[in-house]
């Protein structure tokens, strides 16, 4: 074989092996954001009498405009979300949403099947207030602020949840904590993939 064709073949197989070891580096940091690295910078959670307020901060290493995307993706949450069976926006009405959802929280042995259907005012690429009209909490409101940090988004999420029926004999602040860690967790999993 003639020198000149086997370096020309030989840096082509280099060029093609180096692309595939750079998508299998690509496809590993990914899955190791999504699995073992959370997105929460400050988590507090106080107990009152009918339920609890969860204060949250977090980081997308993302611009702004894919963390929106996604926050507001509500017709295909159940594909990256772990603890979401099905969601779609039900009606829309200019930046007021109403999107039901299904699903199961789970944390260690104990889990609840929950049902909702929210009503979400989105102030866009700024706030989403979501809002219970109906489903398995008592009373169900968060609101979500997304603003620009450094490289990436600042993510500051309230919660403020009274649960009833069997969420009630099971919710926990370590439950809730896990189930706001793991939804969140694969929410941002989801935004650093679209934002490569």
């Amino acid at each position: 074989m003639p020198s000149a064709t086997f370096d020309a073949r030989w840096r082509v197989h280099c060029h093609r092996c180096l692309h595939g070891l750079a998508a299998l580096a690509l496809v590993a940091a990914v899955n190791a954001f999504a699995q073992d690295k959370s997105p929460v910078r400050s988590f507090d959670i106080v107990q009152n009498d009918d339920g609890y307020v969860a204060t949250v901060v977090m980081f997308a290493p993302v611009p702004t405009g894919v963390a929106w995307d996604v926050l507001t993706d509500f017709d295909n949450m159940q594909k990256w979300v772990p603890n979401v069976r099905e969601s779609k926006v039900a009606a829309r009405d200019g930046n007021t949403l109403t999107v039901e959802q299904k699903g199961v929280a789970r944390f260690g042995l104990l889990s609840f099947n929950y049902e909702s259907a929210r009503r979400m005012q989105l102030d866009p690429k700024n706030t989403i207030l979501s809002t219970q009209v109906s489903g398995s909490m008592r009373r169900l409101v968060s609101l979500m602020k997304v603003s620009p940090d450094g490289a990436g988004t600042r993510l500051d999420y309230k919660l403020e949840i009274e649960p009833a029926g069997i969420a009630a004999t099971v919710l926990s602040k370590k439950f809730l904590q896990h189930e706001v860690t793991e939804q969140f967790t694969a929410i941002v999993g989801e935004m650093v993939k679209r934002g490569k």
